[in-house]
């Protein structure tokens, strides 16, 4: 696992995402998060991965692969 996949990991925790969602979800939509806990996953995102996540990007974000490959792009 690189380092982009730890603070992944470590930012889907600190919303509250059980590990073993984290390892079966094929889609954001798999790891059962509500409103409130899709903007904060937007707020870790930002200040762990300090890159700024327009609502288009995160509508396009629909996958884990997408969210790593996004965050590869920007670095």
């Amino acid at each position: 696992m690189g380092a982009i996949e730890r603070k992944l990991y470590k930012v889907l925790r600190n919303v509250g995402v059980r590990k073993n969602y984290i390892s079966k979800a094929k889609s954001i939509d798999d790891l059962f998060l509500d409103e409130f806990d899709r903007k904060l996953l937007r707020f870790y995102f930002e200040n762990e991965f300090k890159v700024r996540l327009s609502e288009r990007d995160e509508l396009k974000l629909t996958t884990l692969n997408e969210v790593n490959g996004f965050l590869r792009c920007t670095k």
